[in-house]
């Protein structure tokens, strides 16, 4: 997941953002694309070997809300890197992919995919603060299959 959360930021000239059904889960790492925060964060679950996290077997379909019901929540202290935060109330506004887990720092890299120059990496704090100091955030646990 993080790896290729890296990998696309490395390589942002290459993807572009748009809303797009079906998501383009079926691209393979060292491929640009386009797709929208939702998007990139499933695929890259599914590039980190994570199962889908809209609980929809990477049928392409899913968005913020889908994640915010089929994925467990934790507080922010249990956050591992990869995990996932979604900003705004239910069905949610953004998803970030957290590069750092929280247990270790305050302030973890989360990487984003909200507009024309991403994805790119910002401090968690930044992240939340484009949206407003009220706005309600949601950690959420990735699965990683055994």
């Amino acid at each position: 997941m993080v790896n290729g959360c890296n990998w696309s930021i490395a390589h942002r000239s290459e993807i572009h953002y748009g809303e797009i059904r079906p998501m383009p889960i079926h691209t393979s790492i060292n491929h640009g694309f386009t797709t929208d925060c939702s998007g990139f964060v499933t695929l890259m679950a599914k590039w980190g070997g994570c199962s889908d996290p809209n609980g929809l077997n990477f049928g392409g379909q899913g968005y913020t809300g889908t994640m915010l019901k089929h994925l467990p929540h934790i507080p922010f202290k249990q956050t591992l890197r990869g995990d996932l935060l979604v900003i705004g109330a239910y069905p949610g506004i953004h998803v970030v992919a957290l590069l750092e887990d929280g247990q270790l720092t305050n302030t973890p890299q989360v990487a984003s995919l909200g507009g024309p120059g991403d994805p790119r990496s910002f401090l968690l704090s930044e992240e939340i603060g484009f949206f407003g100091s009220d706005v309600e955030v949601t950690y959420l646990r990735l699965q990683v299959p055994s």
